[in-house]
């Protein structure tokens, strides 16, 4: 006697191997790569692929380790708890809900996610998206999920954001917002009372027709999303954003970027954030 499945089994059955299929090449920013999740025990990634080929201390962190499965072209950060923090992901099948992964176009990515924020040559991270990638000739090559809190824990009042804001502090507010949020300046300079200085707070602020395009910060409590902030060395910011810079007196500026330092030698004196349409007008 023949046996039937009947069709709603069979269409349930289909629907579960794709939603399974799926699941296991997925990237899901600041959340999994695959089956692997971010803040999961190394040791479900070992009972699955077993020993890694390769093992490293991180240069920023030495309680933090690299581990790589080169055959599976998947690479693990894993901190000193042993819970993965970060996947990084050089195989072309794993993507995301929107199809995007290894190959793709990086305008792609910032299509979806915005311009993002540059952390080295070749690499952009996009914070609250829980993703970064590296990227050669305007095609990724790597792909990273990231815990998004650990991008997200410098946010709010001191984040650095080149082109963009420091903390509160906007590029394109009114001078009038300004004296909303900081009150009156302890001294006004430059031709036209332009510069604004806090130094009870840190900050300097330049203005062009009375809209803000310069951002200027001396406290180490400021910080970008890679983590430079003043007191680090110049060549933490070159090692980040590259050497295409612009040099005038004591400062650098990243005019593509919309970020620059002032400098005492090699050390990080004050940050700029500026307005990237307007470089070369700084205060």
């Amino acid at each position: 006697m023949k046996s039937f499945i009947p069709i709603w089994a069979f269409l349930f059955l289909l629907t579960s191997l794709a939603l399974g299929q799926n699941t296991a090449t997925l990237l899901v920013g600041g959340e999994r790569a695959g089956p692997f999740t971010i803040g999961s025990p190394f040791s479900q990634v070992e009972s699955r692929l077993g020993q890694p080929t390769a093992s490293q201390p991180t240069t920023g962190d030495p309680g933090t380790t690299f581990r790589a499965y080169k055959n599976h072209q998947l690479a693990f950060l894993v901190n000193p708890e042993s819970q993965v923090i970060g996947v990084t992901v050089a195989r072309k099948d794993w993507k995301t809900a929107e199809g995007l992964g290894v190959g793709s176009p990086l305008l792609a990515f910032q299509e979806l996610y915005g311009k993002g924020l540059k952390r080295g040559n070749g690499q952009i991270a996009f914070p609250e998206a829980g993703l970064a990638v590296t990227h050669q000739g305007g095609v990724v090559e790597l792909v990273y999920v990231v815990k998004i809190d650990q991008v997200d824990a410098v946010k709010g009042d001191h984040l650095l954001v080149g082109g963009s804001r420091a903390g509160q502090l906007r590029l394109g507010q009114s001078d009038a917002d300004m004296l909303k949020l900081l009150g009156q300046p302890t001294q006004k300079s430059g031709a036209e009372n332009n510069i604004w200085t806090y130094p009870d707070r840190g900050i300097r602020l330049g203005f062009i027709q009375g809209r803000l395009h310069m951002v200027g910060v001396t406290s180490g409590d400021w910080v970008t999303p890679s983590g430079l902030k003043v007191g680090r060395p110049f060549s933490d910011m070159k090692r980040e954003l590259g050497g295409n810079y612009r040099i005038d007196q004591s400062s650098v500026f990243y005019d593509s970027w919309g970020i620059g330092a002032r400098l005492q030698g090699d050390q990080i004196v004050e940050i700029l954030i500026f307005n990237p349409k307007q470089a070369g007008r700084q205060g």
